[in-house]
Formats: structure tokens, sequence, C-alpha cells
């Protein structure tokens, strides 16, 4: 939400801009929703692996959709460990174990009843955990599509030629169902099921030859579970991403300076420089600078900040 509202008032800014730079940097995107900031130790659990009780059903399932015996189960790791793979990456947690934890579950894609709250405390104390983050529910489906084939012209020995282009597409859907559980208030702070659809393609001279290119559904497996997990661990914790970010260089000698700071990655420099020149007289200079701050804060990670700089910014130049 704060990422969003610092572009909403920078975008205005930016309507009646001048002189400007850019730069790639990598800044921290929110995570989707708040987790409470005590909550920084975890543990993370696979409970969709189904009972005794519900083994038959999962097994003659995969008979009949012809996934295979097993495939969702394989599946349900490949998930965890993309999860586990964000939350080892991120500033905001520390994994207490790497996914290895496996609690019987219904084994389809129905959510199971929440776990006991003694059995979430006897978890979180054996691994000194906080919170305790559960893939209750995964579901994995495949289909081949062909699309319609296309005539294009191609050049061999030296003579154009006209030939039909035929593609294949390995359609993926992973259905996933997560809660976490915060041990020490007793209460589920998110219960949520996800669909993610993941695509593969190949072009080849027939429908035949195209279904042959495309990769085994092993693999593609492995990268949709991977991915589903990796998206539920931008749900709930804060990621870098590499992006590009307009700035105001301007024409005056401070902001030039400090322009060549920031090409030469010493923001600290260039920070010590908009500081000042966004409390002088001059509006117009003061809210470039102000903007420029905007920036800087949301480089280091400071979003109540930024959107403060983003907001001086803007009513400093009316």
């Amino acid at each position: 939400m704060k990422f969003n509202q610092i572009y909403i008032i920078i975008i205005a800014i930016f309507l009646s801009s001048c002189t400007t730079s850019s730069v790639l940097v990598s800044i921290q995107q929110p995570a989707d929703i708040t987790i409470p900031q005590e909550i920084k130790n975890v543990v993370v659990a696979n409970r969709s692996v189904p009972t005794k009780k519900n083994l038959a059903g999962n097994i003659l399932e995969g008979l009949v959709t012809g996934e295979g015996i097993g495939t969702d189960k394989m599946g349900s790791k490949y998930c965890v460990e993309g999860l586990v793979s964000i939350l080892e990456n991120s500033d905001r947690y520390e994994t207490k174990n790497i996914g290895d934890l496996e609690l019987k579950g219904t084994g389809t894609s129905s959510f199971p009843p929440p776990l006991k709250w003694k059995k979430v405390n006897k978890i979180c104390k054996t691994y000194n955990a906080d919170a305790l983050i559960v893939l209750e529910t995964f579901d994995s489906d495949s289909r081949i599509l062909f699309g319609k084939p296309t005539r294009r012209t191609v050049k061999r020995n030296g003579k154009k030629i006209a030939e039909m282009r035929h593609k294949a597409i390995l359609e993926m859907k992973i259905v996933s169902g997560w809660r976490i559980y915060d041990n020490s208030k007793q209460i589920i702070i998110d219960e949520n099921k996800f669909t993610e659809l993941k695509e593969f393609s190949a072009f080849g001279s027939s429908n035949k030859e195209a279904e042959s290119k495309l990769p085994y559904r092993g693999s593609a497996l492995k990268e949709s579970g991977d991915f589903a997990g990796f998206q539920y661990g931008k749900r709930i914790s804060p990621i870098w991403i590499q992006a590009r970010r307009v700035f105001y260089s301007g024409k005056e000698e401070k902001l030039k300076k400090a322009s060549k700071n920031v090409k030469s990655n010493q923001w600290d420099d260039a920070i010590n420089i908009w500081k000042d020149m966004a409390n002088i007289n001059d509006k117009k200079i003061a809210s470039k600078a102000a903007y420029n701050m905007a920036l800087a804060s949301e480089i280091k990670g400071y979003l109540d900040a930024a959107i403060d700089w983003a907001k001086k910014s803007k009513s400093v130049r009316r």
C-alpha cells in the first residue's frame, strides 16, 4: 500500500518535470499483507501429504487424471522449497528449518481442520519459533493445448520457403492453500488458497513435433511448484527487486554533483546535498530536492519517510 502511495504522489509531480536522469536500483517491495512485527522466527511445514485414510483416493486420482502417482507429493515439496527460498533471502524472517517438516493432511485441494494449538505450540517450542507457516493443501493439474497454425516464410539455401508453424502449450495449474499460526496469540493470521497458472510453449512443423519439444512434466512441475511457493512468499515477505528510477539532476551545480554521486553509488553523499537543498527558499529547487529525497528514502527502505518527502515535494511546489 505504501509502495503505491509514494508513486501516486510522485507521478503527479513528474507531470511538470524538467531535467532528469535515471538509475537502476535495488528497492524493497513490501509484502501484500502485514504480519505482526514480533513474528520473526518461523517454521515451515508441509501438511498436504495425505493420511493413510486418504491415501487410496489420492492414488486413484493420480491414475484417473493421468498425472501419475506421487505427483502432488513432489509438487508440494517444490512449492514449500519456493517459499523457503524467499524467506531465507528476506531480512524480515529467520527460517528455523528448511521446510522438511511433514504433517498429515487431506492430500487434496480441500482445507483440513486447523491444527490443534497444543501441536502448534510443541512444534514452535521445538524449533524456538514464533509462528508456524503451513502448506495445508496442494493440487496440481496439467493439460496440453495446441494453438492455431501460422504460416511463415523462411530462407533456406538462398530460397524463400513458406512453411506452417504449429504451437504446443503445456499448461500447469497449481492450487495451494496456506495458513500461518501465531503461536503466542494462538490465532491464525492468514488463511488463503491460491491458483497459479504457468505455461510452457514449443513450436514445430506439426502438432506432434511441437509437443515433443515441450519440457517433461516433471521439470515443468518443479518450476511451477516453486513458482507457486515464491508467489506466496511475496505475499508475506518484502522482497528486493531491480527497478529503474528517475530523479532530478537539473542545471544547478549541487544537483549535478549529487547526480554524479548517485551514478557512482555514493547515495549518502547525494542525500546530504538534497537534504540541505530541500530547505532553501527557492521553491522549485526545494521541490526537486525533496522529490529526490523521497526516492533515496525508498531505496534505503524507509517507506514512511519516502511518503513524507514526496508529499513535501508536492506541497512546496505549489
